[in-house]
C-alpha cells in the first residue's frame, strides 16, 4: 500500500464519527422496532466513509481496488436499511418478516457476486484511470452495464421510501412533518451528491462526494432525535387503524363510486362483490347505504339504522353515520360511512325490557296470591279463636299450616326470580350446562348422554339458563320412574332456528296435563320450576314446548331464533 495526504480524509473521518457514534447510542432503544434498520443504515454509513477514506489515502490500485471490495456491501446495505427505517416510521414493520426482509437483500447479495467477480468479466467496472486532485492519486473507476443495476435497485428503495413518507406527511400533525422533513433532507443531500457522482456532473472528477454529505445526515439525524423526538415518537399508521377499526367504513367519491373499504365493510357486500373499489354504490352495497341520502353531518339525517345480511347471509342490526369528505378547498369530495353492529347491544336491550315487563307481571301475581293466601290465614285464624270443638279447631290449624308452607313456597321462588334480568344476558356454551348441572343431582343411575353439536355451541340467554337445565334433569329424575334409565340432550338446525331437544326414556306425562305444565303453581313439587324455566328461555326470545308420548318419556324441545346461537 502507498500511502499519500488527501485534505478530504479528515472531513470524512469525522463524518464517519458523526454516524458512528449514532450507532452506539441507539444500541440502547434497540428494542424499538425502528431501531435496528436505523443502526444498520449508520453503521453501514459509518463503514462506506471510514473505507472511503483509507481509499483516499492510499494511492495504488490493487489497495484501492481491495477497500472497494471491503466497503461496497455497505454501499449496497445503505438503501435497503432506509426502506427498513420508512417502513417502520410509516406504521408497515408488519410486513417485514423475515422472509421479506431477506428478499429486500437479493439483489444487492447479486451485486456483490458480480462485484466480485468483476476481474473474470469486466462489467461492473469496465477500467481505472488515475487521476490527482489536491496533490493526491484519485483512481476514477469508469462504470459497466452491471453497476447501472446497483443504482437503478438503490433508487428504486429511496423513491419508494419516499413515496411513504409523502403519504402519510399530509395526515400527520405538525411535529412528525417536521420529523420527515428533517428524514428526506437526511436522505436527500447525499441522494443528490451520489446522483452528480454518477453522472460525472461533480466539480471534482473521479471523486465520490457522495459520503462527505454524510455528515450532514449525522446531524440532521442528531437535531431530530433531540429536537422532534425522532423515533420516540413515530405516527401511527392510518391503514392500520383503518384495516384494524371494528366498525365497517366505506369511502364514496364525488359519483358515488367506491373509493376505499376496510374488511369488516367487506362483510356487508352483496354475493359475488369482490373487488368493490371503483364500482358504483348502488351494485355492491346494500340498497340502506347506496341509497342514503345526502348528509352533511348534521342533525338526525346523518345517521340511521338498518338491518343488514352479511355474506354469511346473517341479519344483523347497524346503526348507520354518515359523513361528507371535504377537499382542501371547501368542496364537496364525497361521503364516508361507519357502520357500527349494534345487535348484541339490541338484543341486551329487548332482553332487559322483556325482563323487566315479566318481573312487574311476576311481582303483581306474587302479590295478589299473598293477599288471598293471608286472608284464609286470616280467617281460619278467627274461626280457630272462636270454636270450642278440639277436633274441628285442629282442622283449622292443619289449613293455616298448609298455607303457612305454601307462603314458604313462594318466598322460595322469589329467591330464585329476584336475579331474573338483573344482568345482561350472555353467551353460554350449552354442552357445558347440562354436564354441570347433572354432576350436581343424584343420577341413581341414569345415564346423561349429550349430543350437541358442534362442540362450543353457546345461545344467548339470562344468566339463570343454568337453571333451566337444572329443572329439566331433577324433574327427570323425580318423575321419570324407575323404568328410567336415559336423559339425552341433543342439537340440530332446523329452518335458520336451533332446536335443543331434552328427552328421557321414563313415565312421559300424561296427556292431560300437557298443557298446563309450563304454569305457575301446577305440578307435583313447587309447581314453579317449568314456569320459572320459560320466563327464562323466554328473556331471549327462546321457547319451550314438550311433545313427549305419555308412557315412553319426556320431550322438551328449546327452539333458539336466529341471532340467538353461535
Amino acid at each position: 500500500m502507498i500511502f499519500q495526504y488527501s485534505p478530504f480524509i479528515i472531513p470524512l473521518l469525522l463524518s464517519a464519527a458523526i454516524t458512528g457514534i449514532l450507532a452506539l447510542i441507539s444500541l440502547r432503544r434497540r428494542d424499538d422496532p425502528v431501531i435496528p434498520p436505523f443502526i444498520l443504515m449508520m453503521a453501514a454509513i459509518t463503514i462506506w466513509t471510514g473505507c472511503y477514506a483509507v481509499q483516499l489515502a492510499s494511492a495504488d490500485l490493487p489497495t484501492n481496488l481491495l477497500i472497494t471490495a471491503i466497503l461496497y456491501p455497505a454501499i449496497v446495505t445503505t438503501p435497503v436499511a432506509w426502506l427498513l427505517i420508512v417502513l417502520c416510521y410509516t406504521g408497515y414493520d408488519h410486513l417485514l418478516s423475515r422472509r421479506n426482509t431477506a428478499l429486500l437483500f437479493v439483489v444487492p447479495a447479486i451485486v456483490l457476486a458480480l462485484l466480485y467477480t468483476n476481474p473474470f468479466h469486466k462489467l461492473y467496472y469496465t477500467g481505472y484511470t488515475p487521476g490527482t486532485l489536491a496533490g493526491a492519486v484519485v483512481w476514477d473507476f469508469t462504470h459497466g452495464p452491471f453497476f447501472w443495476l446497483q443504482v437503478a435497485y438503490a433508487y428504486l428503495c429511496i423513491a419508494v421510501a419516499f413515496v411513504l413518507i409523502l403519504q402519510r406527511f399530509f395526515t400527520s400533525p405538525a411535529i412528525y412533518r417536521r420529523q420527515m422533513v428533517l428524514m428526506v433532507l437526511a436522505t436527500g443531500i447525499p441522494l443528490s451528491a451520489n446522483i452528480l457522482y454518477v453522472l460525472d456532473l461533480n466539480p471534482f472528477p473521479g471523486l465520490d462526494i457522495t459520503p462527505f454529505m454524510f455528515a450532514a445526515t449525522g446531524i440532521l439525524m442528531v437535531v431530530g432525535i433531540l429536537r422532534f423526538h425522532l423515533f420516540t415518537l413515530a405516527p401511527v399508521a392510518y391503514p392500520l387503524i383503518f384495516t384494524a377499526i371494528e366498525d365497517a367504513v366505506i369511502v364514496l367519491d364525488r359519483n358515488d363510486l367506491v373509493s376505499d373499504l376496510n374488511p369488516a365493510a367487506r362483510k356487508i357486500l352483496r354475493s359475488g362483490s369482490r373487488y368493490p373499489v371503483g364500482e358504483p354504490a348502488g351494485e355492491v352495497l346494500p340498497p340502506d347505504i347506496a341509497e342514503f341520502p345526502a348528509c352533511d353531518g348534521t342533525g338526525d339525517g346523518a345517521v340511521r339504522h338498518a338491518v343488514i345480511a352479511g355474506n354469511d347471509g346473517i341479519l344483523r342490526d347497524y346503526e348507520i353515520t354518515c359523513r361528507p369528505i371535504l377537499t382542501g378547498v371547501g368542496g364537496y369530495g364525497g361521503r364516508l360511512f361507519m357502520l357500527r353492529d349494534v345487535t348484541e347491544r339490541k338484543k341486551t336491550r329487548t332482553a332487559i325490557e322483556r325482563a323487566n315487563r315479566k318481573l312487574n307481571l311476576l311481582s303483581s301475581i306474587t302479590r295478589h296470591d299473598m293477599l288471598n293466601k293471608l286472608t284464609a290465614l286470616g280467617g281460619f285464624l278467627d274461626m280457630a279463636l272462636v270454636e270450642k270443638d278440639p277436633e274441628i279447631q285442629r282442622k283449622y290449624l292443619v289449613a293455616m299450616e298448609k298455607i303457612t308452607r305454601m307462603f314458604q313456597t313462594e318466598l322460595e321462588f322469589t329467591r330464585d326470580y329476584q336475579d331474573l334480568g338483573i344482568h345482561e344476558p350472555v353467551w353460554q356454551d350449552v354442552e357445558k350446562l347440562v354436564r354441570a348441572k347433572a354432576e350436581l343431582l343424584p343420577a341413581q343411575g341414569v345415564r346423561v348422554e349429550s349430543e350437541i353439536r358442534p362442540a362450543g355451541l353457546e345461545i344467548f340467554a339470562d344468566l339463570l339458563l343454568e337453571k333451566v337445565f337444572y329443572n329439566l334433569i331433577d324433574n327427570a329424575l323425580r318423575y321419570g320412574g324407575e323404568a328410567m334409565t336415559e336423559i339425552r340432550v341433543s342439537s340440530r338446525k332446523e329452518n335458520r332456528e336451533l332446536v335443543i331437544v331434552f328427552a328421557d326414556n321414563g313415565m312421559g306425562i300424561p296427556a292431560a296435563e300437557k298443557s298446563r305444565i309450563f304454569t305457575k303453581g301446577f305440578g307435583k313439587n313447587t309447581g314453579l320450576g317449568l314456569f320459572l324455566s320459560q320466563e327464562i328461555l323466554s328473556i331471549t326470545g327462546i321457547t319451550i314446548t314438550e311433545n313427549g308420548e305419555p308412557g315412553k318419556g319426556a320431550r322438551f324441545v328449546i327452539t333458539v331464533p336466529e341471532g340467538m346461537y353461535r
